[in-house]
């Protein structure tokens, strides 16, 4: 392997993948498996920046750029430095494609990537919105409160068809049962005649036989043993219940269940990171689920550097605030919004496919080929990113992702 730095590096025009690594084994594992599937594919240079002097182990590799980071980071917030900075450490008169670790190539349609780029920078999208990112970018306690309440509303169904549910249909067959036996004693005039000089004896109640006897003063059925024969009607209606136990309020018109402040049950979303990048760099982002991109796979060159200056200083910046997470893809919308690229080209999904696990595909009908949960389009992915579940191998779309990869040859 060798170690170079920028200026080392002096040849020019070339298209050049670049990974960004620091610290942990686990993550440089994980670096060794995605060069090797991009060694497989690509003939195109691949360089890996990182700062040595952190990492647990070795990177195997022929091109590594060392660079120093903040001593006062840690391992992610040094990751996120080089990777935002990542302009600052290479050399110029390159064509330059970042990627995560995680993002996997597929097959020899990887270095296409290169034809897609549109100055000042090329990203792809991400598989949310911003306001259902906001969450994981902030600290808001919207996160908390839905992990907190989300299984309330089914915990509450499960316990109105299991144990309300069972009681209002027994107190249904008492009041058919009552009504038949009312209805047979009025067949028999003497029977009749016998049971109103029961009703009008003493006493608070008025036993119709031994099952069942009525309350003279409300009108009211109980059962022998006490129980009462009556509901509301509202009982009997299960978003009823479900609102009377924890003071949500159901929308049908959109199908969700919200706190009393407006915020959603059913699903996680707010507009704190848009309400702190408003605050801390005064952009506005609008409307608050705009299509943010995706930091795991972009291109860029010299005329990038404007927008990579700007990226990496407000995420500096929000290494310095306990309102914010260690993030960078908050930033990089800021950033979009500030240099008016909101609207700029992405890259298309193959180029940066995210297959995670806790947001399920529509469908994966194997063989490497997926559908997106919005488009029965089925995607041959040339870059898949394994955002979640790296390894796992009960997982089909890793085992299948491992395999073809371990393939010697093919």
């Amino acid at each position: 392997m060798g170690y170079l730095n920028g200026s080392e590096m002096t040849n020019t025009n070339q298209k050049i993948f670049v990974f960004v690594v620091c610290g942990a084994r686990a993550h440089i594992e994980t670096l060794h498996l995605s060069l090797q599937a991009l060694g497989k594919y690509s003939r195109n240079e691949i360089w890996i920046l990182t700062d040595t002097s952190r990492n647990e182990i070795s990177i195997h590799h022929a091109n590594i750029i060392d660079a120093k980071t903040p001593t006062e980071f840690n391992h992610h917030q040094a990751s996120i430095y080089l990777k935002t900075g990542i302009h600052k450490f290479l050399p110029a008169g390159n064509s330059y494609c970042y990627l995560d670790t995680d993002v996997i190539a597929l097959n020899s349609g990887i270095d296409e990537i290169f034809e897609y780029y549109l100055l000042p920078v090329t990203f792809c999208t991400d598989v949310t919105k911003l306001n259902k990112f906001s969450p994981f970018a902030v600290n808001c306690n919207c996160l908390a409160n839905f992990e907190r309440d989300k299984t309330l509303p089914a915990f509450y169904d499960k316990e109105f068809t299991e144990t309300v549910l069972p009681q209002i249909e027994f107190i249904d067959r008492c009041v058919h049962e009552i009504e038949r036996r009312v209805a047979a004693t009025k067949k028999s005039k003497w029977v009749y005649n016998l049971h109103k000089l029961k009703y009008w004896l003493g006493g608070n109640f008025y036993a119709l036989d031994s099952d069942y006897k009525l309350e003279k003063e409300t009108g009211l059925w109980f059962t022998s043993k006490g129980k009462r024969l009556k509901y509301e009607a509202a009982e009997k209606d299960v978003v009823a219940y479900i609102q009377n136990k924890t003071a949500f309020r159901f929308n049908p018109s959109t199908n969700q269940w919200y706190r009393r402040d407006g915020s959603s049950v059913s699903q996680l979303y707010c507009n704190h990171l848009q309400e702190k990048i408003q605050n801390k760099f005064g952009i506005a982002i609008s409307p608050d689920d705009w299509q943010h991109w995706n930091g795991g796979v972009f291109l860029f060159d010299d005329a990038s550097h404007d927008f990579l200056n700007c990226w990496h200083e407000m995420t500096m910046q929000v290494f310095q605030d306990k309102n914010w997470r260690t993030r960078d893809q908050g930033t990089l919308a800021a950033t979009a919004w500030k240099f008016d690229l909101q609207n700029h080209f992405t890259l298309p999904l193959s180029f940066n496919f995210i297959a995670d696990y806790e947001l399920p595909l529509a469908h994966y009908p194997g063989n490497l080929k997926f559908k997106t949960a919005t488009s029965e389009k089925i995607i041959a992915p040339k870059f898949v990113h394994v955002y979640k579940n790296w390894g796992d191998m009960n997982w089909q779309v890793w085992k299948d992702i491992f395999n073809h990869i371990s393939q010697d040859g093919k």
